[in-house]
């Protein structure tokens, strides 16, 4: 009997990360790709969504990765909003200058920044009891 209790927890363990990486893993990073809430210009940001399994036995972590380097701002913010808390301004010139998506040139001494739109942090935080679900019925059956 107490080999049969080892054996399905051994079993179960063994079987956690493909749990994590090959059901809880995509329906997360299509849940995040599905419901970001910035305005799409190139689809960089939301396509290079990634999510990464690392762990064994007993200790996991699960992540979500934004792919772009802007896809980290767009989910703490820049600027004011952002963990600096300070305007952007120019670092090597008097001015800032961009083009917007629609083709015009703005200048400015500074800038606010954007506020952040944590949709990575949002579904993580908003799915911790279905992940807790879907590991206890992946246990139970």
């Amino acid at each position: 009997m107490g080999f049969k209790v080892n054996d399905f927890i051994e079993n179960k363990l063994n079987g956690m990360y493909g749990l994590l990486d090959n059901k809880i893993k995509p329906m997360l990073v299509n849940e995040v790709k599905s419901n970001a809430y910035w305005k799409d210009r190139s689809g960089d940001a939301r396509r290079g969504i990634k999510g990464s399994v690392e762990g064994s036995g007993r200790k996991y972590t699960l992540s979500l990765i934004p792919s772009e380097e802007y896809g980290e701002w767009l989910e703490e913010g820049t600027g004011i909003y952002g963990p600096a808390g300070k305007p952007i301004v120019p670092v090597n010139k008097k001015i800032l200058s961009w083009v917007d998506e629609d083709g015009n040139r703005h200048f400015a001494k500074l800038v606010k920044g954007i506020k952040p739109m944590p949709i990575i942090k949002d579904t993580l935080k908003n799915n911790k009891d279905n992940i807790a679900n879907k590991i206890i019925e992946y246990w139970s059956e």
